[in-house]
């Protein structure tokens, strides 16, 4: 793009003609009352009308239950409701012009005053459909949205947004990576709220990465494009092949099967592969029952590693995973854990010993550093996701957790030297007593040999 092609568009972003026909009218959507008169707002019914048509989302909605995120003077929210479906429409702002028309319309939509981050489905429940029209590029924090989007999403979510490449993409231009433009002034029609311009290629991305099955294209006009958020898989391959074995699941970060909802959790999923990687495009994962978009496909030496995030908005308690690659069929399902409630029993630590002599209360780093705790008041669900051990404070994770032995397995972190030492096991929140033992032995260096000047 030439400088003064760069100028024109910088000029054209800035410029809003909606903003007149708005501050005329007072309102952003056009209505059709209940008496067939029309209200005329800065767009027209017939766009509003032909926008909502083109959604996937039956036109039978009664039973369903849909949340208006951004619904402004609500047109949407009263086009849902007219189909039968039980509305709640959350903004920023709670404006006048909504409350007046609702009115009007006879509407028993539910109305809060709301941050889309704000969104939680403990509080505020989950919902068949979700709309999400507009409000991306209005916000710093576009991922994070998203991610508050998916937790309360049971099916489809319709995602419209401005995005900073639709006339590249309408002549056929396009990027093989995703990018954001960002507005730190007023740059985008001389509003001060509108904070970044996603690519195509990048709305797509972030919709996957939040924790949706897939982001289906739907339009691409003027400068916003729509998408589909799935929460399941869609149209997927037949089963004609053996079924996939899926023989482990475990975190990224341990090897435990318990995972928290507030933290960035990835799951490993351990499947019996022959041959290379299949494609990313062909894998399938299921956690929780919902779709999520795979993060890698891998062999290693103990098979094919599919890598996924632990998908927002599911309950606490006990779930499955499985997994499906091109026309295989589904695996097997594993059970995982997620938010396990603490305990309230203690936990006690009731021996330490040499993970390889056996010795009581002293482990030597000569076999390794390796020590092994045994442990009373450990739940079934006892893991090296929910269950670590502290050494002077500094917490170690478990190789290998075993409720029925009471048995917790541990290699001593470099940075633990000789000497006398303390430990303690945390499981599910309940902290044993501490207890003493010996380190002999030198450690590994936890840092290479200083240089001398």
């Amino acid at each position: 793009m030439t400088p003064e092609e760069q100028a024109a568009r910088r000029a054209e972003r800035k410029s809003n003609p909606a903003l007149a026909v708005l501050q005329s009218t007072g309102l952003y959507h056009s209505f059709r009352l209940p008496d067939g008169s029309i209200l005329e707002g800065a767009n027209s019914l017939e766009r509003l009308e032909r926008r909502a048509a083109s959604y996937p989302i039956p036109v039978e909605l009664r039973g369903k239950a849909v949340l208006d995120i951004g619904p402004w003077d609500g047109f949407f929210t009263f086009d849902m409701e007219r189909r039968g479906a039980s509305v709640t429409a959350i903004d920023y702002v709670d404006l006048d012009s909504f409350r007046a028309i609702a009115a009007l319309m006879n509407s028993r939509a539910r109305y809060e005053r709301m941050e889309v981050y704000q969104l939680d489905p403990g509080v505020h429940g989950t919902f068949d459909y979700v709309l999400f029209l507009g409000v991306l590029y209005h916000l710093k924090h576009p991922l994070l949205a998203l991610e508050k989007v998916c937790a309360v999403t049971r099916d489809l979510c319709v995602v419209e947004t401005h995005v900073a490449n639709a006339v590249e993409w309408s002549r056929g231009e396009t990027r093989t990576y995703p990018w954001i433009d960002i507005y730190e002034y007023d740059e985008l029609g001389g509003q001060l709220d509108n904070w970044c311009g996603p690519s195509i290629e990048a709305v797509q991305a972030l919709i996957r990465m939040a924790g949706f099955a897939s982001a289906e294209l739907l339009d691409v006009c003027d400068n916003a494009v729509r998408f589909a958020a799935r929460r399941h898989w869609q149209h997927l391959p037949p089963n004609t092949a053996t079924p996939v074995r899926l023989h482990g699941l475990s975190s990224h970060w341990n090897r435990g099967r318990s995972f928290r909802s507030d933290r960035e959790e990835y799951l490993a999923l351990w499947c019996e592969w022959a041959g290379e990687a299949p494609p990313i495009t062909s894998v399938y994962p299921e956690i929780g029952g919902f779709g999520v978009a795979p993060l890698s496909a891998a062999m290693r030496p103990e098979g094919l590693l599919v890598s996924v995030r632990l998908p927002p908005g599911l309950p606490a308690g006990s779930h499955a995973a499985r997994l499906k690659i091109g026309e295989h069929g589904w695996s097997n399902a594993v059970e995982f854990h997620v938010d396990l409630p603490a305990i309230p029993a203690p936990v006690t630590l009731a021996g330490i010993d040499d993970g390889v002599t056996w010795q009581h209360d002293q482990v030597e780093w000569e076999h390794g550093g390796w020590m092994t705790l045994w442990a009373s008041g450990l739940t079934p669900e006892a893991d090296p996701g929910n269950t670590y051990v502290e050494i002077d404070g500094i917490p170690h994770d478990p190789a290998a957790v075993s409720h029925g032995q009471g048995q917790i397995n541990v290699r001593l972190r470099p940075i633990i030297g000789p000497g006398e030492h303390t430990a303690a096991i945390i499981h599910r929140g309940a902290r044993s007593a501490s207890r003493r033992f010996r380190v002999t032995g030198g450690p590994p260096p936890v840092l290479p040999t200083p240089t001398p000047r």
